[in-house]
């Protein structure tokens, strides 16, 4: 709060007093109590122990006819006060009536009416009244001026605080009250001409006062929390930090905004009232600058915090965003180890790759597809940005190069016959194009080692399906067959990660989920050993795993696509938001983990809690997983060993139900002329030019006699007649 104004240092000085009719007047106004023959007057106050701090003595010395005056104060502490209120000249009436045409200030001489104006205000202080008053949030202080009491408020005097109150919560300051307590007996705020006014200014205010302080009380607890959180959200990654410091901030923010608007208005409505109706009386009041300054700057200062915690929400960013420059690629660089991968879209970049360059792999990369391996011979890197709950981490992919099997397969083939590991990820209906230029190659190696294949595709069995294609006489001499093992092991894998749609401006930089799955079978490697990869997680049984990922990642998410088609659902995670989605996908899940369980030994706890987390990974809204980038290839998706066909053929054969997966693939069925799937159109013709049976025994790989045929042919009809 702003102090006082209207008091200059008093140096010392000399004033001529003369006995007069004004020494009568000052006298009978209690101002003067003798005035000795030798003209020497003495002033102190007759309530010595209301300035016990202070000492304070006044002579009248005629030298000729003068006075002196000094004073002695100790000074207490600067104040943060709301208000304050000046109370130094309380009295003024009392030489300021109406019983002569004017008033003695006006009727003396300007040479003495600053001494005058001082024993003026010694009528408060002989009223037991102090100087000033300051309001505080939990209490008031009371004390005086130094060098004395004051007029008017043009500079800043110094405050002797004598007294405060004991701190009170829900504090409202009441002047009148105070003041009408520190009143010697006999007097009243009546005879004062204390102004109504002021009282009822002060009343109005009263329970805003008290809201304000439990308010701030909430503010100052929520910054407490907010400082506590920012702290913590230096070392914590992902969204919640952020999400939960903007909740306190934001808070913080509003509590102290209210709390501030309040007391500014009390400020203002008590201030007013008081300089409009006290100044007759003597009696002044001012804010606290200082202290609006401060709440107000708090104000400021969460404001900036809440916008800063929302702008690292909505930006994606994490505090600790890792680019991982591996030592992994110098030890590659001496060991040679060397890996061709088939495949340079977002599965062969943004997972295989990434992880065989993290195992100290350099990657050939081998594609047909000209702008793809244009694009990688001339970027020296990209980034793979995994996103998770937790948030982001971009890892930076380099040590790479890139060929075009299509117009330098001579190239391709002695880099395979050098190399220590080929995969692929490419889609199971290409691996049979990839074959010729593999067996080639493995029929060329010389190394002691057997070249490590593996498929990554999603479909069980892929590695046995692409060495059925590389051990074709087409492709290897049957004469050499019998010791292909010897250069060459097969191994079966089953993998598991998600990757949206990519931005339009991406290039070769990945955006993937951070949970992934790789499984390969061990048992190839028996006698040489496997690669050295960490990503990968190697058994004796590969079966459970591909079935239980094919099952339940690849059942569940293709079901909410083609449900989510549909209904005209645009992402993964908005077709799961629908609840009879929702139900329908668990519907269908609970049916394949009745197959899981009973098939492979998995406890059903186990299943559930793996069902669960499927759901909750492919509901995740920052992959932004485009249903018809998910349903895309229904011929494959309905082909017999697949992700609807593939456990509803095993279930109906042992009398099982499978309701729910019948309603899938009668979605799938549906998904027709799909922009940009080459499938769908396809399957579109078939079910135009082909009967019922016919496409069930084609698309299906069922047989007539099988238990499931005849559930799906009364499928395919109802899809062919709402088509038509």
């Amino acid at each position: 709060m702003a102090k006082v104004k209207g008091l200059q240092p008093r140096r010392k000085r000399i004033i001529e007093f003369s006995r007069s009719a004004h020494n009568e007047e000052l006298r009978a106004a209690g101002s003067i109590h003798s005035a000795s023959p030798e003209g020497i007057t003495k002033f102190q106050s007759t309530e010595p122990n209301a300035r016990t701090p202070l000492v304070k003595t006044r002579r009248v010395v005629r030298s000729p006819a003068a006075v002196e005056l000094r004073d002695t104060r100790h000074f207490g502490p600067p104040e943060f006060d709301q208000s304050q209120l000046n109370t130094s000249m309380l009295g003024r009436t009392t030489l300021n009536t109406s019983k002569t045409s004017s008033s003695l200030l006006n009727s003396i001489g300007n040479s003495i009416k600053g001494e005058v104006n001082d024993l003026i205000g010694d009528i408060a202080r002989k009223l037991n009244i102090h100087d000033f008053y300051s309001a505080h949030i939990l209490d008031y202080c009371e004390g005086y001026y130094t060098p004395g009491p004051i007029a008017n408020q043009t500079v800043d005097p110094d405050k002797n605080v004598t007294r405060c109150s004991n701190q009170t919560a829900m504090f409202h300051f009441d002047p009148s009250t105070v003041i009408q307590k520190e009143l010697k007996p006999g007097i009243s705020l009546a005879d004062l001409h204390w102004p109504s006014a002021i009282k009822d200014a002060v009343h109005a205010v009263e329970l805003a006062s008290k809201a304000m302080f439990v308010i701030y009380c909430i503010g100052a607890a929520a910054t407490g929390l907010a400082l506590v959180g920012a702290f913590l959200g230096v070392f914590l990654d992902g969204r919640a930090a952020p999400l939960i410091n903007n909740a306190l901030a934001s808070l913080a923010l509003l509590s102290l905004g209210i709390a501030s608007a309040i007391v500014s208005a009390i400020m203002s409505k008590v201030v007013h009232e008081v300089n409009k109706h006290g100044n007759d009386i003597g009696v002044s009041a001012s804010k606290g600058k200082t202290f609006l300054g401060m709440t107000w700057a708090a104000v400021v200062l969460m404001f900036i915090a809440a916008m800063a915690w929302i702008y690292e929400f909505v930006a994606h960013r994490r505090r600790q965003t890792s680019y991982v420059f591996e030592e992994p690629l110098h030890t590659s660089v001496i060991m040679g180890l060397k890996a061709v991968h088939f495949g340079g879209g977002n599965i062969g970049r943004g997972f295989v790759a990434e992880k065989l360059h993290l195992a100290g792999f350099e990657v050939l990369f081998v594609d047909v597809m000209d702008s793809i391996i244009e694009q990688l011979q001339k970027t020296k890197e990209y980034t793979v940005t995994e996103i998770g709950g937790e948030g982001e981490k971009v890892n930076k992919i380099t040590n790479y190069r890139a060929l075009n099997s299509k117009t330098h397969e001579a190239d391709v083939i002695e880099e395979i016959a050098s190399a220590d590991l080929v995969t692929c990820a490419v889609g199971p209906n290409i691996l049979k194009f990839i074959a010729p230029v593999i067996g080639k190659a493995i029929d060329k190696r010389t190394a002691s080692k057997p070249l490590a294949v593996i498929a990554c595709e999603n479909a069980i069995g892929a590695t046995d399906t692409l060495a059925g294609f590389i051990k074709d006489s087409k492709n290897t001499p049957q004469d050499r067959l019998e010791s292909i093992n010897d250069r060459a092991s097969f191994a079966n894998s089953a993998i598991d990660r998600i990757v949206p749609g990519q931005d339009p401006d991406a290039g070769l930089n990945v955006k993937i989920e951070s949970f992934y799955e790789w499984v390969v079978d061990k048992t190839p490697f028996a006698k040489e050993g496997h690669p050295e990869v960490s990503a990968i997680k190697w058994v004796d049984d590969l079966n459970p795993y591909i079935e239980r990922k094919l099952f339940t990642v690849n059942t569940g998410h293709a079901a909410a696509a083609y449900y989510g088609h549909a209904r005209g659902k645009h992402t993964i995670h908005e077709a799961l938001q629908d609840s009879e989605i929702n139900k329908i996908v668990h519907d269908c899940l609970s049916e394949t983990s009745h197959l899981i369980v009973k098939k492979h030994g998995i406890t059903v706890d186990e299943q559930k809690a793996y069902v669960d987390k499927i759901v909750k990974r492919i509901s995740n809204p920052y992959l932004k997983d485009v249903v018809e980038r998910v349903g895309r290839a229904p011929l494959r998706k309905l082909s017999r060993k697949e992700r609807f066909v593939g456990p509803a053929s095993q279930l109906a054969e042992s009398g099982d139900k499978v309701d729910a997966l019948l309603g899938a693939i009668e979605q799938a069925f549906a998904f027709l002329d799909v922009k940009d799937d080459e499938e769908s159109a396809e399957l579109s013709k078939i079910l135009k030019s082909t009967e019922a049976k016919e496409v069930v025994t084609k698309v299906c790989g069922l047989e007539e006699s099988h238990p499931l045929f005849s559930k799906i042919v009364p499928i395919v009809e109802k899809v062919q007649k709402s088509t038509k």
